[in-house]
This record gives structure tokens, sequence and C-alpha cells, in this order.
């Protein structure tokens, strides 16, 4: 009778395990469906298209946004964004030059042959040495340009080649439009990194 008792005292521990381990599975699974929520939510990925950003960004680059800091942080200049377009079903991907209140200004260099435009944020020259090349248009809106509230003028570091906010078809960009803030380059692997 006492082997008896010491199986059925053996057994009882067994069975605890096993209802424990169940739980943790469990929990497991709901921590990753959270995971994954939040992550969607927060983060997204998105496939550079065109030039508009080289030397920075190339056509085919592969990028992580952070979604939250265009709606509940704060953007600087110098901040790499998506941006949607109101009239069109597409992103961009540019850099923010202005934020609400800035004043731009694009000013000519005085020569008739090569007009080359400097940049000029609240009356003082702004140095990017992040450009392409030199800036040879200012597009067609009128400078100065005051940037309005809640919105942001964007640009392309390819300046010669980048539709923004230098164009009235695209304007400046409302915050609501600001997909999220560039933070991380998976592709190319030979340039994966955080986005400074």
């Amino acid at each position: 009778m006492e082997q008896t008792i010491e199986k059925q005292e053996e057994q009882k521990p067994t069975r605890r395990k096993k209802e424990k381990k169940g739980m943790p599975m469990l929990l497991q699974l709901v921590l990753l469906v959270v995971v994954i929520v939040v992550l969607r939510n927060v983060m997204g990925t998105v496939l550079v298209k065109g030039s508009s950003m080289e030397p920075n960004f190339y056509h085919g680059d592969f990028v992580f946004i952070n979604k939250l800091s265009t709606s509940f942080g704060t953007l600087k200049k110098g901040d790499i964004v998506i941006c949607r377009l109101n009239d069109e079903k597409k992103n961009i991907i540019k850099r923010v030059i202005g934020l609400p209140g800035d004043e731009i200004d694009l000013r000519d260099n005085g020569d008739e042959e090569d007009t080359i435009y400097s940049l000029y944020i609240n009356g003082e020259l702004v140095k990017e040495d992040y450009i392409k090349a030199p800036m040879d248009t200012k597009g067609n809106i009128e400078y100065p340009y005051t940037v309005p509230e809640n919105s942001y003028f964007v640009m392309g570091d390819n300046r010669n080649a980048s539709s923004d906010s230098r164009r009235k078809s695209v304007g400046a960009i409302p915050k609501e439009n600001l997909m999220g803030k560039v933070v991380f380059r998976l592709y190319p692997f030979s340039s994966i990194g955080f986005i400074k």
C-alpha cells in the first residue's frame, strides 16, 4: 500500500507542471499579437522610389518609419519623412526644411548665365552639404514663403529632380499628411543602419 501512495503523490506534481506550461504559452501568444498590433500602428516600411533624395536615398532603398513621431512627436529641420500628397494616392520621401511659421526664401546668386539658388530660413543662409548639386530651380511659389500652421516645408536632396514644397501642386505638407519619420534603412545591406 505504501508504494501506491507514493505513486499518487508523484503524479500530482506532474499534472501541476503541465497546467503551468499551458499558461505561459497562451501568454506568449497574446504578447505576440499585442507586439504585432503595436508594430503595425507604430512602425511601417517603405520602398523608396525615384531619385529625388539622392545622394542620401536611392531608388530601391528599403526603410522603416516611425509613425508616432509625426503624429505625437516633434519634427525638426533635417528629419526625413514620408508624405502623402493630397491629390494623389502616392507617398513621397523628403527632408523637412521649414517648420510651421518659418519664412523660406530662395535667393539667386546674381549670375545671369548660371543661376544658382541659396536657401534662407528666417533670413539666415542655410548651408546644405547633404544636397546632390547646387539648386538651379526654385519652383513656382512666391518667396519669401511663410510655412502655414500645422504644416511643413519639404524638399528632396536632389533639388534639381525633386517635386516638392517649391511647387504649388505640392506646397507645404499638412501634419496629417505626414505618414512617418524615416528611422532605419534595412536595404541595401551596405547602408544598413539608423538614420540620423
